[in-house]
């Protein structure tokens, strides 16, 4: 038997022997409580792979909901860089005693970890609690997370939804969409971040309406709702909001009349005034009796307007069309719309606000996805005046729209700047690399993606110090310079050439890989006392420009004489032996 064999099995007899006094020789301490039940030798090799360093793989078997967002590139984990992801111990060392932390924080302290790293940054009010006042088990709404913490409670930032109905308790009540976002900012609950417009509800605000106080059409109302789990209620009472029964007059205002008067109350008044009475005609009375009797808007339409007569035609009252909008008004979208219904969006209150919201825009060729459902419309579609100049209103006064609601939509170009100035054009487009949730989160491999795998001290640089902005304010993409001298000054000055690989690797400038040994690099090999010569002895620091130094590699002469002083006082010159 060989004899290193031999002594590797008197090795572990003697360590069966001695296992207390074995695992104090070869364990560099005790692990954390949380790892407790992997103590013992017999268990090194379920997270230390025999013969290998660490990887990650064998924390991942365990923590199997860290391995799902890192597969999926989802938190903090997921978005780490590859070399990062690969060394779970850079974060969380083990062998420090039973009582030691297993996190050790980016920023030194929990406090001061940066949050926006897991994709979810911390904005206005989000950013004064503590970490506890959110990440509670209780909180958890990811199901493989929750199942790991009934398994065997601990403590965890995971699983959390980002949601607001997922931290605060829905103050509305179930009245209102779960669109928080939609009405209220970071910064705080009130005032609104973007203000209400009651003319895109199904009752706009017209006439006296406009100066009544909301709490006059929306009351308080008391509710008995408890704490929902970690959900609490901020007040005992909540505004109503819907439904709200408003079809008719009476719904909201006392009858003066005390009913001797039937009839819809706006066939005599309006809403500019309690006061202000409607021309009670005949000819109005009358038209109520019709196949077309007149709401909305238009009571208030003269009867010229629609009977005549007109220029070079009499005044007509039997036999007019009436069945569609459009034998009456013009076209106010100018063709854009194929076999406009007119209801679909617009009532007979009022042309405008129109009805259309996010469940009619999803039945589109283009439905609202992510950062989309929060744009206001006029943002996409924009006014058009050349438009209006396309229909013919035969001189009538009739509301007519410059909104232009036929885009191009199938590429991003089609509505957003190219913030690349064209350096990126992949056939997939923009979604090659974003997401429509937000421009910021970027699905972005650059070993897979470019021409350039990031290794070493590469995959540790900031992106920004090497794609910095030109002059026009762009980030510079491509193209860019792989070689070293693209990004890196010549710190030989221009003495060695331009492979800087044949010494120098990715993981540090320092030290390098030259051997005076290897003819590769040189054919003048270090003997004897040359060996034990520091570099400097033979490679000094010459100045080669104001202010600039650089040692001196090349061209270095090589004789005797050109380094050492004649100690025969030329006795031997040209002496051959």
């Amino acid at each position: 038997m060989d004899l290193r064999l031999r002594l590797a099995a008197f090795a572990l007899v003697a360590l069966a022997a001695a296992p207390r006094v074995a695992f104090a020789q070869l364990s560099p301490g005790d692990l954390a409580r949380a790892h407790a039940s992997l103590e013992g030798l017999s268990n090194c090799t379920k997270c230390h792979k025999a013969g290998q360093q660490l990887g990650p793989e064998p924390c991942l078997a365990c923590h199997t909901e860290l391995k799902t967002r890192v597969d999926k590139g989802r938190g903090y984990h997921g978005r780490l860089v590859a070399a990062e992801r690969a060394a779970c111990e850079r974060c969380h060392h083990e062998h420090q005693g039973r009582d030691a932390e297993l996190v050790e924080w980016p920023s030194g302290k929990r406090e001061r970890f940066d949050h926006a790293a897991t994709g979810w940054p911390l904005k206005g009010k989000h950013a004064g609690p503590a970490c506890k006042a959110c990440h509670t088990n209780e909180r958890i709404a990811d199901a493989e997370v929750l199942a790991h913490v009934k398994r065997a409670p601990f403590e965890t930032y995971l699983g959390l939804a980002a949601r607001c109905a997922a931290c605060h308790f829905d103050e509305h009540r179930g009245q209102l969409a779960q669109t928080c976002e939609k009405c209220h900012g970071e910064a705080s609950w009130k005032p609104l971040a973007t203000p209400f417009d009651h003319g895109k509800t199904e009752y706009p605000l017209v006439g006296a309406h406009k100066g009544v106080g909301c709490v006059k059409c929306h009351a308080l109302v008391p509710d008995e709702a408890r704490a929902t789990g970690t959900l609490t209620p901020r007040a005992s009472t909540f505004t109503r909001y819907k439904p709200l029964v408003h079809a008719r007059c009476a719904d909201c205002h006392a009858d003066p009349h005390e009913g001797k008067f039937p009839g819809a109350c706006e066939s005599c008044h309006t809403v500019e005034s309690w006061h202000t009475i409607r021309d009670a005609e005949m000819e109005r009375s009358f038209h109520q009796r019709t196949n077309f009797p007149l709401r909305g808007a238009h009571l208030d339409v003269a009867c010229k307007a629609c009977h005549g007569p007109s220029a070079g035609a009499p005044a007509k009252f039997k036999g007019l069309p009436h069945e569609r909008c459009m034998d009456c008004h013009a076209d106010a979208h100018a063709g854009q719309l194929a076999k406009p219904a007119c209801d679909r969006c617009h009532t007979e209150k009022s042309f405008a606000p129109p009805r259309f919201e996010l469940e009619q825009h999803a039945a589109t060729r283009y439905p609202l996805e992510g950062a989309h459902a929060a744009v206001a419309c006029s943002a996409c579609h924009t006014a058009d005046p050349k438009l209006v100049k396309k229909v013919d209103n035969k001189g009538r006064k009739r509301a007519l729209s410059p909104t232009r609601f036929t885009l191009p939509a199938e590429r991003c170009e089609s509505c957003h700047k190219d913030p690349h100035a064209g350096q990126l054009a992949p056939p997939e487009g923009c979604k090659r690399c974003h997401a429509t949730s937000s421009f910021h989160v970027v699905k972005f491999d650059h070993a897979k993606d470019s021409r350039f795998a990031l290794e070493g001290k590469h995959a540790r640089a900031a992106c920004a110090s090497c794609h910095t902005k030109d002059s026009a304010g762009v980030v510079r993409y491509q193209p860019l310079a792989v070689a070293c001298a693209g990004c890196h000054a010549d710190a030989h000055f221009a003495q060695l050439g331009a492979e800087c690989a044949r010494c120098h690797t990715s993981e540090a400038f320092t030290p390098s890989t030259f051997r005076h040994d290897d003819a590769r690099f040189t054919t003048f090999s270090l003997d004897g006392r040359h060996a034990s010569v520091k570099c400097a002895g033979c490679h000094p620091v010459i100045e080669v420009a104001p202010g600039r130094k650089v040692t001196r590699y090349k061209p270095l002469r090589r004789e005797c004489e050109d380094c050492h002083t004649d100690a025969h006082k030329g006795a031997f010159r040209g002496f051959v032996p």
